[in-house]
């Protein structure tokens, strides 16, 4: 008779492969839709194993479409958010753990509170703003939006990290005629390295799927990125159903690409949640 040990891991990897099947396959039958012809798309009942593969829809999508550019604004916007994000949350973060302000735990714990306003609530007052100062269909408009999000999180994520690193560190550098800054450049942020990266993922990922600020705030087809513009292959009369898997591959695989590759950083980066 199997021992309890080993019913409970057949159990235990039966649950995970049913799991991995309910998540992987909308994935993969995104995936593999991208390569069918139009006709095997839309085809009831759908076949699990394409008979044909083709190429012509992701050729389609950037012929008739604007897609490159949805791409480029999509990319522009991301980087821009984890430029900007990291870099204010690295200096946050580090002056929250190094130096001794007021009240700095509860600095930080506010904020924490301050991310839980979601985008839908801010996107009418950031609109009304915008239209004054003339943010509206800018790529720094859109960068700063995203970053008000991210911000909250990662500042919060360096200043725990921050703390990880053992002071001794930089007053040996302190000691070796290093300044402030140059120790905290060389010394801190080399050892908070899993911290910045994590952030850095974080912060693509509000930028990459975002689509609320992206929709308020973008009102110029030429400023348009891949959220909302795929959202236009979804008509009242019709749907560009390849044109929209072949989007939503793309939208879906540098995500699931990073994440894979990166994903030991990431978890490197949310493990520091209990220091205080």
């Amino acid at each position: 008779m199997p021992s309890e040990s080993l019913l409970r891991r057949i159990a235990i990897n039966v649950m995970v492969g049913i799991l991995f099947l309910v998540f992987a396959f909308p994935l993969y039958w995104l995936l593999i839709s991208s390569f069918k012809p139009l006709a095997d798309i839309i085809t009831y009942p759908p076949r699990l194993i394409p008979d044909t593969v083709t190429l012509e829809n992701y050729r389609l999508l950037f012929r008739q479409t604007d897609y490159a550019i949805w791409l480029r604004n999509s990319l522009t916007i991301a980087a821009g958010n984890i430029l900007f994000s990291v870099t204010v949350a690295s200096f946050a973060g580090y002056s929250l753990a190094r130096y001794d302000v007021w009240q700095r735990k509860n600095i930080a714990r506010a904020f924490i509170f301050s991310y839980m306003f979601p985008a839908m609530m801010l996107g009418l007052p950031y609109f009304v703003l915008y239209q004054r100062t003339g943010l509206i269909n800018t790529n720094i408009g859109l960068i700063l939006a995203h970053a008000s999000i991210t911000l909250p999180f990662t500042t919060w994520i360096m200043w725990q990290f921050f703390q990880t690193v053992p002071l001794a560190w930089e007053e040996s550098a302190w000691i070796m005629g290093a300044s402030r800054f140059r120790s905290m450049i060389e010394v801190a942020m080399p050892a908070a390295m899993p911290g910045i990266v994590a952030c850095a993922i974080f912060a693509f990922a509000i930028s990459w799927n975002d689509f609320t600020f992206a929709f308020v705030l973008i009102t110029d087809p030429s400023q348009q990125v891949l959220t909302t513009g795929i959202a236009q292959f979804i008509g009242t009369t019709e749907t560009q159903w390849n044109h929209l898997v072949v989007g939503g591959s793309f939208l879906v695989l540098p995500p699931f690409v990073v994440v894979y590759f990166l994903n030991r950083y990431l978890l490197a980066g949310f493990s520091v949640g209990g220091i205080e």
